[in-house]
């Protein structure tokens, strides 16, 4: 008996069996290929890539675009079954077929919460953008079952706005800012939210009958940043996100491998027993140095600047911010000289624990990385061994809240895609 809701059946076949769920991976990763570029990638067989994409056709999963023009391909026709290495050159010159996936099978559903925000982005199957929300509101008013309720609400208003029927869902993702356990669904805490150890993925699930795919914001800025830069999806890269907080999110060759243990609270590690007070709750976090709230917080004791709501300034605060500083105050000058050389300590205690290959610091924070560069610079030299600093490559990105809610996609994606992989075709 198959007692799964009928959406999550119709989710679950776009990745039955292992070839199936390699071969969408491969269209999803590459774009548009004809068959024999599909046997190529995945390893698989000529007569077994056509037997699966013709099923994957008649499902409505792939479809095939616009043929190639251009150069004649060495294979045949490949609407044919017959192996290419067998045909002996026959019928040359005929241009490939490509094989896409169909944007119209289903579609997905990101959600961000974040300090006094709630994005949320729906993306057709080959993941492109159909339409997004910015909800601004004080999140730490939310109780759990507000929160859950909220998160509904926007979901239910992407579908109604895209006109996606709910059986059309395969997947929805939840990024939020603080410790999340990806594997259980659960928020365990958030400087965003006022309550702990709550089930966020349960109710949503129940509501749907999908997927719910839960992560750290900067798990899924990670992953956004490497499908926007190959390089930055080979070997193990770190992604050090600053802005509201300061987090990180590890990844594997473009994917987040280790559930939970994807993101890290970099934030968290301490820098001084009696140092300024952080928003967990502890002092002398690097955070408590480099975070928005932090800076904005220590200029307001010397500079007429608007109150933040919950603590937390908006980007126009820190926009004006950034102003004053290159105005040349010098008060603001150096409480930047100080970020820069708490975001040293971040990066010198990623490459000393985790000796990745790429380090990349992200988050609208570092749109002021110009006026903490010398400082961090300089302390970056001091505390890691000079080896240990040349085997990491270091990138500067600043990115935008909108980041996380692409990167929740791909996440989401990906997970629908692996679904029920099981078994082999």
């Amino acid at each position: 008996m198959n007692d799964q809701p009928e959406p999550l059946r119709r989710a679950s076949s776009v990745a039955r069996g292992s070839n199936r769920g390699r071969l969408v991976e491969v269209l999803r990763r590459q774009g548009p290929l004809p068959r024999v570029e599909l046997a190529r990638s995945t390893g698989l067989s000529f007569p077994a890539i056509s037997a699966i994409t013709s099923k994957l056709i008649a499902e409505d999963v792939l479809r095939e675009a616009e043929t190639e023009t251009g150069a004649p391909t060495p294979w045949p026709d490949d609407t044919d079954d017959e192996d290419p290495d067998q045909l002996n050159g026959r019928r040359r010159g005929r241009p490939a077929v490509l094989l896409t996936l169909n944007p119209e099978f289903g579609r997905v559903i990101a959600v961000s919460v974040r300090m006094n925000l709630i994005e949320t982005l729906i993306a057709d199957f080959s993941g492109s953008d159909l339409a997004q929300s910015r909800l601004e509101l004080t999140t730490r008013a939310l109780d759990a079952k507000a929160l859950c309720d909220l998160v509904i609400a926007q979901i239910d208003a992407m579908l109604a706005t895209t006109d996606t029927p709910r059986h059309r869902l395969l997947g929805i993702g939840i990024a939020l800012q603080g410790i999340v356990n990806a594997d259980t669904g659960r928020h365990l805490w958030s400087p965003a939210l006022s309550i702990t150890d709550v089930d966020l993925a349960k109710p949503i699930r129940d509501a749907f009958g999908v997927e719910v795919v839960m992560a750290n914001d900067a798990v899924a800025v990670a992953l956004a940043l490497a499908a926007s830069e190959p390089i930055l999806a080979e070997g193990l890269a770190a992604t050090i996100m600053v802005g509201h907080g300061v987090g990180m999110g590890v990844i594997l060759d473009g994917e987040a491998r280790w559930g939970a243990g994807a993101g890290s609270e970099i934030g968290h590690v301490k820098l001084a027993l009696n140092g300024p007070q952080c928003r967990c709750g502890q002092r002398g976090c690097i955070e408590a140095y480099l975070a928005d709230y932090a800076l904005y917080r220590d200029a307001r004791t010397f500079l007429d600047l608007p109150p933040a709501v919950s603590q937390q300034p908006s980007e126009a605060q820190m926009a004006l911010l950034r102003e004053r500083a290159l105005g040349g105050d010098p008060r603001l000058a150096h409480l930047f000289r100080i970020a820069g050389r708490a975001l040293a300590e971040a990066v010198a205690a990623t490459i000393s624990v985790l000796r990745p290959h790429h380090l990349i610091l992200a988050g609208p924070g570092l749109q002021a990385f110009d006026m903490m560069r010398a400082a961090y610079e300089e302390r970056l030299e001091q505390a890691v061994l000079p080896w240990l600093l040349k085997s990491t490559t270091i990138y500067v990105r600043p990115s935008e809240s909108a980041t996380i809610v692409d990167g929740m996609v791909l996440r989401t994606l990906r997970v629908v895609d692996r679904n029920h992989m099981e078994t082999t075709d």
